[in-house]
């Protein structure tokens, strides 16, 4: 199984409005050129013991050309319950694009992303977030996957900044400040708060 970095955002979705949050995400899929028949396949929420809804894991990876290069990028959602976070009153959607590690990653160490790919990365993030505002968007490692979002539920600033890149709602835009310009790029756009790891991205990705 490879390791994989994640551009993600939640949405407010239960078995209501699973269907339409779905069909959103497929339209979006296929806006930016990925294949989102998986998404139009009927699928219907259906809760795990453990609280989670894994209706919309199984989506196949797909090779998509970049610069050159061939990326592996897998759509991949997973609904989250109070059951799970019993900060929630209701239950959200983690709606992922996944990539391979090995494939963006120019420096383990640092986590400096290959600089072909960051222009294709970063116009993903822009498009997923003009589309989806109830929570940030959030370029993840690994590691940090569902953190920023979980630290914003629960209250635990410790998390907060967990994330390689991210574009901020104006409604959650007090709650991160003033940022640490020594770690992150950052700028205000749309009434947006856009931030870039400094070591990931290693310029501005928004230029």
């Amino acid at each position: 199984m490879p390791e994989y970095s994640h551009i993600q955002t939640s949405v407010r979705c239960d078995a209501g409005n699973f269907t339409s949050v779905l069909k959103e995400f497929a339209a979006f899929l296929s806006r930016v050129g990925l294949d989102n028949s998986y998404f139009c396949s009927g699928l219907e929420w259906e809760l795990a013991d453990n609280g989670f809804m894994y209706q919309g894991g199984n989506a196949d990876a797909e090779e998509v050309p970049v610069e050159g290069l061939s990326l592996h990028v897998r759509p991949y959602v997973v609904g989250l319950t109070p059951e799970v976070f019993p900060e929630l009153t209701e239950s959200w959607l983690e709606i992922n694009l996944l990539f391979w590690n090995e494939e963006i990653t120019a420096d383990y160490i640092t986590g400096e992303l290959v600089g072909k790919v960051t222009p294709y990365l970063w116009d993903l993030i822009k498009q997923l977030a003009s589309g989806y505002q109830q929570s940030g968007v959030y370029f993840t490692s690994e590691v940090t996957d569902g953190k920023p979002w979980e630290a914003i539920i629960t209250g635990n600033n410790a998390e907060l900044w967990s994330f390689d890149a991210a574009v901020i709602p104006v409604e959650l835009i007090e709650r991160y400040g003033r940022p640490d310009d020594r770690l992150f790029y950052y700028t205000y756009d749309d009434n947006k708060l856009l931030l870039a790891r400094r070591e990931v991205w290693r310029e501005e990705p928004w230029k």
